[in-house]
Protein backbone atom coordinates (compact mmCIF):
# COMPACT_ATOMS: atom_id res chain seq x y z
CA UNK A 1 0.00 0.00 0.00
CA UNK A 2 2.85 2.41 0.87
CA UNK A 3 4.57 1.71 -2.45
CA UNK A 4 1.41 2.41 -4.49
CA UNK A 5 0.77 5.71 -2.60
CA UNK A 6 4.35 6.85 -3.16
CA UNK A 7 4.16 6.09 -6.87
CA UNK A 8 0.81 7.89 -7.19
CA UNK A 9 2.18 11.00 -5.42
CA UNK A 10 5.29 10.90 -7.59
CA UNK A 11 3.23 10.72 -10.78
CA UNK A 12 1.03 13.61 -9.72
CA UNK A 13 4.06 15.69 -8.81
CA UNK A 14 5.64 15.12 -12.21
CA UNK A 15 2.40 16.17 -13.93
CA UNK A 16 2.07 19.38 -11.87
CA UNK A 17 5.70 20.38 -12.43
CA UNK A 18 5.35 19.84 -16.19
CA UNK A 19 2.16 21.97 -16.43
CA UNK A 20 3.56 24.80 -14.29
CA UNK A 21 6.78 24.84 -16.31
CA UNK A 22 4.91 25.13 -19.58
CA UNK A 23 2.67 27.87 -18.15
CA UNK A 24 5.68 29.85 -16.93
CA UNK A 25 7.43 29.46 -20.30
CA UNK A 26 4.34 30.73 -22.13
CA UNK A 27 4.06 33.69 -19.76
CA UNK A 28 7.70 34.69 -20.27
CA UNK A 29 7.42 34.37 -24.03
CA UNK A 30 4.29 36.48 -24.12
CA UNK A 31 6.02 39.15 -22.02
CA UNK A 32 9.01 39.19 -24.33
CA UNK A 33 6.84 39.43 -27.43
CA UNK A 34 4.85 42.29 -25.88
CA UNK A 35 8.05 44.21 -25.16
CA UNK A 36 9.28 43.70 -28.71
CA UNK A 37 5.92 44.93 -30.03
CA UNK A 38 6.19 48.10 -28.00
CA UNK A 39 9.69 48.68 -29.31
CA UNK A 40 8.71 47.99 -32.95
CA UNK A 41 5.13 49.24 -33.55
CA UNK A 42 5.39 48.92 -37.33
CA UNK A 43 5.95 45.10 -37.40
CA UNK A 44 2.65 44.13 -35.73
CA UNK A 45 1.47 41.57 -38.33
CA UNK A 46 4.84 39.86 -38.51
CA UNK A 47 5.09 39.66 -34.72
CA UNK A 48 1.64 38.19 -34.34
CA UNK A 49 2.44 35.48 -36.90
CA UNK A 50 5.64 34.61 -35.04
CA UNK A 51 3.78 34.50 -31.74
CA UNK A 52 1.15 32.17 -33.25
CA UNK A 53 3.85 29.75 -34.45
CA UNK A 54 5.42 29.64 -31.00
CA UNK A 55 2.06 29.01 -29.36
CA UNK A 56 1.36 26.15 -31.75
CA UNK A 57 4.78 24.70 -30.92
CA UNK A 58 4.05 24.93 -27.20
CA UNK A 59 0.70 23.24 -27.74
CA UNK A 60 2.48 20.36 -29.50
CA UNK A 61 4.96 20.03 -26.65
CA UNK A 62 2.12 20.11 -24.15
CA UNK A 63 0.29 17.35 -26.07
CA UNK A 64 3.40 15.17 -26.04
CA UNK A 65 3.83 15.84 -22.34
CA UNK A 66 0.21 14.81 -21.69
CA UNK A 67 0.77 11.53 -23.50
CA UNK A 68 3.90 10.89 -21.40
CA UNK A 69 2.02 11.57 -18.18
CA UNK A 70 -0.84 9.31 -19.30
CA UNK A 71 1.60 6.49 -20.03
CA UNK A 72 3.14 6.93 -16.57
CA UNK A 73 -0.31 6.84 -14.99
CA UNK A 74 -1.28 3.63 -16.81
CA UNK A 75 1.99 2.00 -15.77
CA UNK A 76 1.35 2.88 -12.13
CA UNK A 77 -2.14 1.40 -12.33
CA UNK A 78 -0.82 -1.84 -13.86
CA UNK A 79 1.93 -2.14 -11.22
CA UNK A 80 -0.58 -1.61 -8.45
CA UNK A 81 -2.87 -4.33 -9.82
CA UNK A 82 0.11 -6.69 -10.20
CA UNK A 83 1.18 -6.17 -6.57
CA UNK A 84 -2.34 -6.77 -5.31
CA UNK A 85 -2.55 -9.99 -7.36
CA UNK A 86 0.84 -11.11 -6.05
CA UNK A 87 -0.20 -10.63 -2.42
CA UNK A 88 -3.36 -12.62 -2.96
CA UNK A 89 -1.85 -15.45 -5.02
CA UNK A 90 1.68 -16.47 -5.94
CA UNK A 91 3.12 -13.17 -7.07
CA UNK A 92 4.30 -14.46 -10.45
CA UNK A 93 1.08 -15.98 -11.76
CA UNK A 94 -0.27 -12.64 -13.00
CA UNK A 95 2.85 -11.98 -15.03
CA UNK A 96 2.91 -15.53 -16.35
CA UNK A 97 -0.57 -15.14 -17.83
CA UNK A 98 0.65 -12.16 -19.87
CA UNK A 99 3.64 -13.98 -21.35
CA UNK A 100 2.86 -15.44 -24.77
CA UNK A 101 3.56 -19.16 -24.97
CA UNK A 102 3.98 -19.52 -21.20
CA UNK A 103 2.46 -22.75 -19.94
CA UNK A 104 0.95 -22.51 -16.48
CA UNK A 105 1.22 -25.34 -14.00
CA UNK A 106 -2.56 -25.46 -13.74
CA UNK A 107 -2.87 -26.06 -17.48
CA UNK A 108 -0.43 -28.99 -17.65
CA UNK A 109 -1.39 -30.67 -14.40
CA UNK A 110 -2.96 -33.98 -15.34
CA UNK A 111 -4.19 -35.04 -11.93
CA UNK A 112 -4.38 -34.19 -8.27
CA UNK A 113 -1.45 -36.48 -7.37
CA UNK A 114 1.19 -34.08 -8.67
CA UNK A 115 3.83 -32.18 -6.73
CA UNK A 116 5.10 -28.78 -7.87
CA UNK A 117 8.30 -28.12 -5.93
CA UNK A 118 7.87 -24.34 -6.16
CA UNK A 119 4.58 -24.77 -4.32
CA UNK A 120 6.29 -26.96 -1.72
CA UNK A 121 8.97 -24.32 -1.16
CA UNK A 122 6.27 -21.69 -0.59
CA UNK A 123 4.42 -24.02 1.79
CA UNK A 124 7.22 -25.08 4.14
CA UNK A 125 8.46 -22.93 7.03
CA UNK A 126 11.96 -24.45 6.73
CA UNK A 127 12.32 -24.72 10.47
CA UNK A 128 14.12 -27.59 12.16
CA UNK A 129 12.18 -28.87 15.21
CA UNK A 130 13.60 -31.81 17.11
CA UNK A 131 11.92 -34.94 15.76
CA UNK A 132 13.20 -37.28 18.46
CA UNK A 133 15.24 -40.31 17.39
CA UNK A 134 14.96 -39.06 13.82
CA UNK A 135 16.15 -35.55 14.60
CA UNK A 136 15.06 -34.00 11.32
CA UNK A 137 11.87 -35.99 10.98
CA UNK A 138 9.10 -37.32 13.18
CA UNK A 139 8.05 -40.36 15.17
CA UNK A 140 7.08 -43.29 12.93
CA UNK A 141 4.62 -45.83 14.31
CA UNK A 142 3.19 -49.06 12.95
CA UNK A 143 0.84 -51.73 14.25
CA UNK A 144 2.73 -54.81 13.14
CA UNK A 145 -0.06 -56.35 11.08
CA UNK A 146 0.39 -54.13 7.99
CA UNK A 147 2.08 -56.97 6.10
CA UNK A 148 -0.06 -59.93 7.17
CA UNK A 149 -1.57 -60.26 3.72
CA UNK A 150 1.40 -59.06 1.70
CA UNK A 151 4.93 -59.47 3.16
CA UNK A 152 7.33 -56.55 3.08
CA UNK A 153 9.93 -57.14 0.38
CA UNK A 154 13.33 -55.67 1.34
CA UNK A 155 16.33 -55.31 -0.97
CA UNK A 156 19.63 -54.65 0.77
CA UNK A 157 21.81 -52.93 -1.85
CA UNK A 158 25.58 -53.06 -1.15
CA UNK A 159 27.37 -50.05 -2.62
CA UNK A 160 30.62 -48.13 -2.31
CA UNK A 161 30.97 -44.44 -3.16
CA UNK A 162 34.43 -43.40 -4.37
CA UNK A 163 35.12 -39.72 -5.04
CA UNK A 164 37.81 -39.05 -7.67
CA UNK A 165 40.00 -36.25 -6.33
CA UNK A 166 38.36 -35.84 -2.90
CA UNK A 167 40.96 -35.06 -0.18
CA UNK A 168 43.55 -37.14 -2.03
CA UNK A 169 44.81 -37.27 -5.58
CA UNK A 170 43.03 -39.62 -7.94
CA UNK A 171 45.87 -42.15 -7.85
CA UNK A 172 46.40 -41.98 -4.08
CA UNK A 173 42.68 -42.47 -3.41
CA UNK A 174 42.71 -45.47 -5.74
CA UNK A 175 45.77 -47.07 -4.15
CA UNK A 176 44.59 -46.48 -0.57
CA UNK A 177 40.95 -47.50 -0.96
CA UNK A 178 39.37 -48.21 -4.32
CA UNK A 179 41.74 -50.93 -5.49
CA UNK A 180 41.21 -52.97 -2.32
CA UNK A 181 37.45 -52.46 -2.36
CA UNK A 182 37.14 -53.78 -5.92
CA UNK A 183 39.53 -56.66 -5.23
CA UNK A 184 37.42 -57.69 -2.23
CA UNK A 185 34.22 -57.25 -4.23
CA UNK A 186 35.40 -59.75 -6.82
CA UNK A 187 36.34 -62.29 -4.15
CA UNK A 188 33.21 -61.98 -2.00
CA UNK A 189 30.69 -61.98 -4.83
CA UNK A 190 32.34 -65.01 -6.39
CA UNK A 191 32.05 -66.94 -3.09
CA UNK A 192 28.24 -66.77 -2.89
CA UNK A 193 25.78 -66.18 -5.73
CA UNK A 194 23.31 -64.58 -3.32
CA UNK A 195 25.64 -61.63 -2.75
CA UNK A 196 25.25 -58.55 -4.91
CA UNK A 197 26.69 -55.08 -5.33
CA UNK A 198 26.41 -51.92 -7.43
CA UNK A 199 29.18 -49.65 -8.76
CA UNK A 200 28.94 -46.15 -10.26
CA UNK A 201 32.29 -44.43 -10.91
CA UNK A 202 33.75 -45.76 -14.17
CA UNK A 203 36.95 -43.68 -13.91
CA UNK A 204 38.06 -45.84 -10.99
CA UNK A 205 36.58 -49.04 -12.35
CA UNK A 206 38.46 -48.64 -15.62
CA UNK A 207 41.73 -48.04 -13.78
CA UNK A 208 41.17 -51.22 -11.74
CA UNK A 209 40.22 -53.13 -14.90
CA UNK A 210 43.50 -52.14 -16.55
CA UNK A 211 45.42 -53.65 -13.63
CA UNK A 212 43.78 -57.09 -13.43
CA UNK A 213 44.48 -60.15 -15.55
CA UNK A 214 42.22 -61.72 -18.16
CA UNK A 215 40.96 -64.39 -15.77
CA UNK A 216 39.64 -61.78 -13.35
CA UNK A 217 38.13 -59.82 -16.20
CA UNK A 218 36.17 -62.88 -17.27
CA UNK A 219 35.01 -63.34 -13.67
CA UNK A 220 33.76 -59.73 -13.61
CA UNK A 221 31.84 -60.30 -16.85
CA UNK A 222 30.22 -63.40 -15.34
CA UNK A 223 29.15 -61.44 -12.27
CA UNK A 224 27.68 -58.70 -14.46
CA UNK A 225 25.89 -61.23 -16.64
CA UNK A 226 24.47 -63.06 -13.62
CA UNK A 227 23.10 -59.83 -12.14
CA UNK A 228 25.35 -59.94 -9.06
CA UNK A 229 27.28 -56.81 -10.07
CA UNK A 230 25.36 -53.93 -11.59
CA UNK A 231 26.95 -50.84 -13.12
CA UNK A 232 24.68 -47.92 -12.19
CA UNK A 233 24.52 -44.52 -13.96
CA UNK A 234 27.73 -45.42 -15.79
CA UNK A 235 29.27 -41.95 -15.76
CA UNK A 236 33.00 -41.33 -15.59
CA UNK A 237 32.26 -39.68 -12.22
CA UNK A 238 29.20 -38.97 -10.07
CA UNK A 239 28.71 -35.54 -11.62
CA UNK A 240 27.84 -32.32 -9.84
CA UNK A 241 24.43 -31.09 -10.97
CA UNK A 242 24.59 -27.41 -9.95
CA UNK A 243 27.69 -25.78 -11.46
CA UNK A 244 28.48 -28.19 -14.27
CA UNK A 245 27.68 -27.20 -17.84
CA UNK A 246 25.33 -29.62 -19.54
CA UNK A 247 28.07 -30.47 -22.05
CA UNK A 248 30.36 -31.65 -19.23
CA UNK A 249 27.57 -33.71 -17.68
CA UNK A 250 26.81 -35.31 -21.01
CA UNK A 251 30.44 -35.80 -22.02
CA UNK A 252 31.41 -37.70 -18.86
CA UNK A 253 28.27 -39.83 -19.25
CA UNK A 254 29.19 -40.70 -22.83
CA UNK A 255 32.77 -41.51 -21.83
CA UNK A 256 31.61 -43.95 -19.17
CA UNK A 257 28.92 -45.59 -21.29
CA UNK A 258 31.29 -46.12 -24.20
CA UNK A 259 33.82 -47.79 -21.89
CA UNK A 260 31.14 -50.07 -20.42
CA UNK A 261 29.85 -51.07 -23.84
CA UNK A 262 33.35 -51.72 -25.15
CA UNK A 263 34.59 -53.84 -22.20
CA UNK A 264 31.47 -55.30 -20.52
CA UNK A 265 28.92 -55.25 -23.33
CA UNK A 266 26.08 -53.90 -21.18
CA UNK A 267 24.10 -50.69 -20.89
CA UNK A 268 23.16 -49.07 -17.55
CA UNK A 269 19.43 -48.79 -16.89
CA UNK A 270 19.42 -47.35 -13.35
CA UNK A 271 20.95 -44.18 -11.89
CA UNK A 272 22.66 -43.69 -8.53
CA UNK A 273 23.34 -40.12 -7.33
CA UNK A 274 23.98 -40.10 -3.57
CA UNK A 275 26.61 -37.34 -3.32
CA UNK A 276 25.83 -34.38 -5.65
CA UNK A 277 24.89 -31.38 -3.49
CA UNK A 278 21.34 -30.98 -4.74
CA UNK A 279 19.69 -32.54 -7.76
CA UNK A 280 18.70 -31.07 -11.12
CA UNK A 281 15.95 -32.21 -13.50
CA UNK A 282 18.46 -31.57 -16.29
CA UNK A 283 20.50 -34.56 -15.11
CA UNK A 284 17.33 -36.65 -14.94
CA UNK A 285 16.57 -35.61 -18.53
CA UNK A 286 20.05 -36.61 -19.71
CA UNK A 287 19.80 -39.98 -17.95
CA UNK A 288 16.42 -40.60 -19.54
CA UNK A 289 17.86 -39.79 -22.94
CA UNK A 290 20.75 -42.17 -22.27
CA UNK A 291 18.33 -45.04 -21.81
CA UNK A 292 17.95 -45.09 -18.02
CA UNK A 293 14.47 -45.52 -16.60
CA UNK A 294 15.06 -45.38 -12.83
CA UNK A 295 17.29 -43.41 -10.45
CA UNK A 296 18.08 -42.81 -6.77
CA UNK A 297 18.88 -39.42 -5.17
CA UNK A 298 20.06 -38.55 -1.68
CA UNK A 299 21.26 -34.99 -0.94
CA UNK A 300 17.98 -33.06 -0.68
CA UNK A 301 17.10 -30.36 1.86
CA UNK A 302 16.08 -32.05 5.11
CA UNK A 303 12.79 -30.12 5.22
CA UNK A 304 11.88 -31.39 1.74
CA UNK A 305 12.72 -34.94 2.81
CA UNK A 306 10.50 -34.61 5.86
CA UNK A 307 7.62 -33.27 3.77
CA UNK A 308 7.95 -36.03 1.16
CA UNK A 309 8.10 -38.61 3.95
CA UNK A 310 4.92 -37.28 5.55
CA UNK A 311 3.14 -37.32 2.19
CA UNK A 312 4.63 -40.73 1.26
CA UNK A 313 5.94 -39.35 -2.03
CA UNK A 314 9.56 -40.53 -1.71
CA UNK A 315 9.03 -42.73 -4.76
CA UNK A 316 7.82 -40.61 -7.66
CA UNK A 317 7.86 -39.96 -11.38
CA UNK A 318 10.21 -37.06 -12.02
CA UNK A 319 8.83 -35.06 -14.95
CA UNK A 320 10.28 -32.06 -16.75
CA UNK A 321 8.49 -28.79 -15.94
CA UNK A 322 7.97 -28.00 -19.61
CA UNK A 323 6.57 -31.41 -20.54
CA UNK A 324 2.84 -32.08 -20.34
CA UNK A 325 3.27 -35.73 -21.34
CA UNK A 326 4.93 -38.63 -19.49
CA UNK A 327 7.60 -39.16 -22.15
CA UNK A 328 10.27 -37.47 -19.99
CA UNK A 329 9.28 -39.31 -16.78
CA UNK A 330 11.94 -41.21 -14.87
CA UNK A 331 11.07 -43.23 -11.75
CA UNK A 332 12.96 -41.77 -8.81
CA UNK A 333 13.60 -42.93 -5.24
CA UNK A 334 14.57 -40.29 -2.68
CA UNK A 335 16.42 -41.51 0.41
CA UNK A 336 14.56 -40.13 3.43
CA UNK A 337 17.32 -39.79 6.02
CA UNK A 338 20.45 -37.73 6.66
CA UNK A 339 23.10 -39.68 4.74
CA UNK A 340 23.82 -42.81 2.71
CA UNK A 341 25.86 -44.63 5.37
CA UNK A 342 24.38 -47.60 7.26
CA UNK A 343 23.33 -45.67 10.42
CA UNK A 344 21.10 -43.46 8.24
CA UNK A 345 19.67 -45.95 5.76
CA UNK A 346 17.98 -48.86 7.56
CA UNK A 347 15.55 -46.74 9.60
CA UNK A 348 14.85 -43.48 11.40
CA UNK A 349 16.98 -44.19 14.50
CA UNK A 350 20.72 -44.02 13.65
CA UNK A 351 21.71 -45.44 17.05
CA UNK A 352 19.78 -48.64 16.26
CA UNK A 353 20.85 -48.83 12.62
CA UNK A 354 24.49 -48.49 13.62
CA UNK A 355 24.14 -51.81 15.45
CA UNK A 356 23.52 -53.39 12.03
CA UNK A 357 26.70 -51.94 10.52
CA UNK A 358 29.04 -54.88 10.99
CA UNK A 359 31.90 -52.87 9.55
CA UNK A 360 31.87 -51.16 12.99
CA UNK A 361 32.32 -54.29 15.09
CA UNK A 362 34.46 -53.76 18.22
CA UNK A 363 38.18 -53.79 17.54
CA UNK A 364 38.01 -52.06 14.16
CA UNK A 365 39.00 -48.57 13.08
CA UNK A 366 35.42 -47.33 12.82
CA UNK A 367 32.96 -47.35 15.71
CA UNK A 368 29.39 -46.29 16.48
CA UNK A 369 29.31 -42.74 17.90
CA UNK A 370 26.16 -43.63 19.86
CA UNK A 371 28.30 -45.98 21.99
CA UNK A 372 26.21 -49.07 21.33
CA UNK A 373 28.39 -51.24 19.08
CA UNK A 374 27.09 -53.99 16.79
CA UNK A 375 27.55 -57.60 17.80
CA UNK A 376 28.43 -60.54 15.54
CA UNK A 377 25.32 -62.55 14.62
CA UNK A 378 25.22 -65.95 16.30
CA UNK A 379 22.68 -68.72 16.73
CA UNK A 380 21.91 -67.30 20.16
CA UNK A 381 21.17 -63.66 19.28
CA UNK A 382 19.89 -64.04 15.71
CA UNK A 383 16.28 -64.45 16.86
CA UNK A 384 16.25 -61.43 19.16
CA UNK A 385 15.36 -58.93 16.43
CA UNK A 386 11.71 -59.01 15.25
CA UNK A 387 12.86 -58.17 11.69
CA UNK A 388 15.98 -59.10 9.72
CA UNK A 389 17.26 -55.53 9.69
CA UNK A 390 15.98 -53.93 12.90
CA UNK A 391 13.89 -50.79 12.25
CA UNK A 392 13.19 -51.53 8.59
CA UNK A 393 9.40 -51.81 9.20
CA UNK A 394 9.41 -48.22 10.49
CA UNK A 395 11.15 -46.99 7.36
CA UNK A 396 8.67 -48.83 5.15
CA UNK A 397 5.81 -46.71 6.53
CA UNK A 398 7.22 -43.75 4.59
CA UNK A 399 6.54 -45.48 1.25
CA UNK A 400 3.37 -46.46 -0.57
CA UNK A 401 4.40 -49.91 -1.76
CA UNK A 402 5.47 -53.00 0.25
CA UNK A 403 8.83 -52.90 -1.54
CA UNK A 404 11.76 -51.29 0.23
CA UNK A 405 15.32 -50.45 -0.79
CA UNK A 406 17.94 -50.29 1.99
CA UNK A 407 21.43 -49.13 0.89
CA UNK A 408 24.32 -50.96 2.57
CA UNK A 409 27.53 -48.96 2.39
CA UNK A 410 30.56 -51.22 2.07
CA UNK A 411 33.48 -48.81 1.81
CA UNK A 412 36.01 -50.77 3.85
CA UNK A 413 39.21 -51.55 2.04
CA UNK A 414 39.90 -54.44 4.42
CA UNK A 415 38.88 -57.88 3.20
CA UNK A 416 37.96 -59.09 6.67
CA UNK A 417 35.59 -56.17 7.35
CA UNK A 418 33.79 -56.62 4.02
CA UNK A 419 33.31 -60.31 4.72
CA UNK A 420 31.68 -59.44 8.04
CA UNK A 421 28.95 -57.44 6.32
CA UNK A 422 27.96 -60.20 3.90
CA UNK A 423 28.29 -63.04 6.43
CA UNK A 424 26.34 -61.47 9.29
CA UNK A 425 23.51 -60.21 7.09
CA UNK A 426 23.10 -63.57 5.42
CA UNK A 427 22.64 -65.14 8.88
CA UNK A 428 19.86 -62.63 9.55
CA UNK A 429 18.21 -63.40 6.20
CA UNK A 430 18.35 -67.15 6.72
CA UNK A 431 16.90 -67.23 10.25
CA UNK A 432 13.53 -69.11 9.96
CA UNK A 433 11.41 -67.56 12.72
CA UNK A 434 7.67 -66.97 12.67
CA UNK A 435 8.07 -63.38 13.86
CA UNK A 436 9.92 -62.55 10.65
CA UNK A 437 7.45 -64.04 8.21
CA UNK A 438 6.15 -60.56 7.40
CA UNK A 439 9.57 -59.38 6.13
CA UNK A 440 11.42 -61.00 3.24
CA UNK A 441 14.94 -59.57 2.95
CA UNK A 442 17.84 -60.34 0.63
CA UNK A 443 20.77 -58.73 -1.13
CA UNK A 444 19.84 -56.98 -4.36
CA UNK A 445 20.78 -54.44 -6.99
CA UNK A 446 18.91 -51.32 -8.04
CA UNK A 447 17.43 -53.24 -10.96
CA UNK A 448 16.11 -55.89 -8.55
CA UNK A 449 14.44 -53.23 -6.42
CA UNK A 450 12.95 -51.20 -9.27
CA UNK A 451 11.69 -54.35 -10.99
CA UNK A 452 9.81 -55.32 -7.83
CA UNK A 453 8.48 -51.76 -7.51
CA UNK A 454 7.30 -51.81 -11.12
CA UNK A 455 5.37 -55.00 -10.43
CA UNK A 456 3.65 -53.31 -7.48
CA UNK A 457 2.81 -50.28 -9.62
CA UNK A 458 1.33 -52.56 -12.26
CA UNK A 459 -0.73 -54.21 -9.53
CA UNK A 460 -2.26 -50.92 -8.42
CA UNK A 461 0.27 -48.87 -6.43
CA UNK A 462 0.28 -45.29 -7.73
CA UNK A 463 3.29 -43.00 -7.80
CA UNK A 464 2.96 -39.18 -7.78
CA UNK A 465 4.45 -36.92 -10.44
CA UNK A 466 7.02 -34.33 -9.34
CA UNK A 467 8.16 -31.25 -11.27
CA UNK A 468 11.05 -28.98 -10.33
CA UNK A 469 14.57 -29.16 -8.89
CA UNK A 470 16.03 -29.96 -5.49
CA UNK A 471 18.19 -26.90 -4.83
CA UNK A 472 19.53 -25.49 -2.55
CA UNK A 473 20.73 -28.41 -0.42
CA UNK A 474 20.97 -28.13 3.37
CA UNK A 475 21.85 -31.06 5.62
CA UNK A 476 21.05 -29.41 8.97
CA UNK A 477 19.78 -26.12 10.43
CA UNK A 478 20.81 -23.28 8.09
CA UNK A 479 23.85 -25.11 6.68
CA UNK A 480 23.17 -24.43 3.01
CA UNK A 481 25.62 -25.95 0.56
CA UNK A 482 25.69 -22.95 -1.76
CA UNK A 483 29.17 -21.47 -1.28
CA UNK A 484 30.58 -23.62 -4.05
CA UNK A 485 28.21 -21.95 -6.51
CA UNK A 486 30.60 -18.96 -6.69
CA UNK A 487 33.90 -20.14 -5.15
CA UNK A 488 37.14 -20.80 -7.12
CA UNK A 489 36.17 -18.72 -10.17
CA UNK A 490 39.58 -19.22 -11.82
CA UNK A 491 39.18 -22.99 -11.95
CA UNK A 492 35.57 -22.71 -13.09
CA UNK A 493 36.67 -20.44 -15.94
CA UNK A 494 39.50 -22.82 -16.84
CA UNK A 495 37.05 -25.72 -16.82
CA UNK A 496 34.74 -23.91 -19.25
CA UNK A 497 37.64 -23.10 -21.58
CA UNK A 498 38.73 -26.74 -21.65
CA UNK A 499 35.15 -27.82 -22.36
CA UNK A 500 34.99 -25.40 -25.27
CA UNK A 501 38.23 -26.84 -26.64
CA UNK A 502 36.82 -30.37 -26.39
CA UNK A 503 33.69 -29.33 -28.27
Amino acid sequence: MKKSRMLAVLGGGIFCVAVMSLYRMLELMQGAELKQHMDKPNGQDEDLSLLQQKIERLELLLSNNNRLVATLRDTLIQRKASWETGRGANGSSGSARQLPGCRLAEEIKEGTDEVQLLDVYDLLPFDNPDGGAWKQGFDIRYQGNEWDEQPLEVFLVPHSHNDPGWLKTFDRYYEDQTKHILDNMLIKLSEDSRRKMIWAEISYFSKWWNGINEQKREAVKRLVGAGQLEIVTGGWVMADEANSHYFAMLDQLMEGHQWIQRHLGVKPITGWAVDPFGHSPSMAYLLKGAGLSHMVIQRVHYAIKKHFSQQRTLEFLWRQSWDSSPRSDITCHMMPFYSYDVPHTCGPNPAVCCQFDFHRLPGGRVFCPWRIPPQPITEQNVQESPSPIGPVPQKSRLFRSPVLMVPLETTSARRRARGRQFTNYQKLFDCPTSTRSCVKARFGTLSDYFSALSRRVAAGTTLPTVRGDFFTYADRDDHYWSGYFTSRPFYKRLDRMLEATLR
